[in-house]
């Protein structure tokens, strides 16, 4: 079952291991495509933040980059102003429910806007520490003139105690 929510873009990836400084942040992979304006991304790696409960559920932000983003205090925030590269950011609750998506892909012209309804889940999982899924838009998405695509499965490490 699908469940929808924010919106989304990705390539293909792979990263482990923990990440150093700033805030604690897990590192995971990411495979599939992220596709702005007909140039795919090469998102390669994959974060998992706590974020404030919603609707008394707790939730987190996925954070996947192009660039590493183990010095960034805040890479949601950073990846939304295009300091990671290419980037989405997805922010969903413990039950799969997405309720945040920034599309920050560089060829878009509009890049780091959010969206919502356009992004979907499939398989999502929090299970012995990690969150997985299958992130992705049903068509090619349009905003402002920009087309966005994303198909792109998801597993990393939850925060520690999360």
């Amino acid at each position: 079952m699908s469940k929808r929510g924010g919106r989304g873009g990705v390539m293909v990836g792979l990263m482990a291991g923990l990440l150093l400084g700033g805030p604690t942040l897990f590192a995971g992979q990411v495979t599939g495509k992220y596709i702005g304006n007909g140039k795919a991304a090469n998102l390669t790696h994959a974060v998992v933040m706590p974020h404030d409960p919603w609707k008394d559920q707790p939730a987190y932000v996925i954070v996947l980059s192009e660039k590493d983003p183990a010095t960034s205090k805040n890479p949601d925030t950073d990846a939304m102003f295009g300091k990671l590269g290419d980037a989405l950011t997805v922010t969903v609750t413990k039950s799969g429910d997405i309720f945040g998506t920034q599309v920050c892909h560089q060829a878009l012209k509009k890049a780091g806007f959010s969206t919502t309804g356009s992004l979907f889940v499939e398989g999502f999982k929090i299970e012995a520490g990690s969150l997985s899924g299958r992130f992705f838009t049903r068509k090619t998405e349009e905003f402002f003139g920009d087309t966005w695509e994303v198909d792109v499965t998801v597993k990393a490490a939850l925060p520690a105690g999360k």
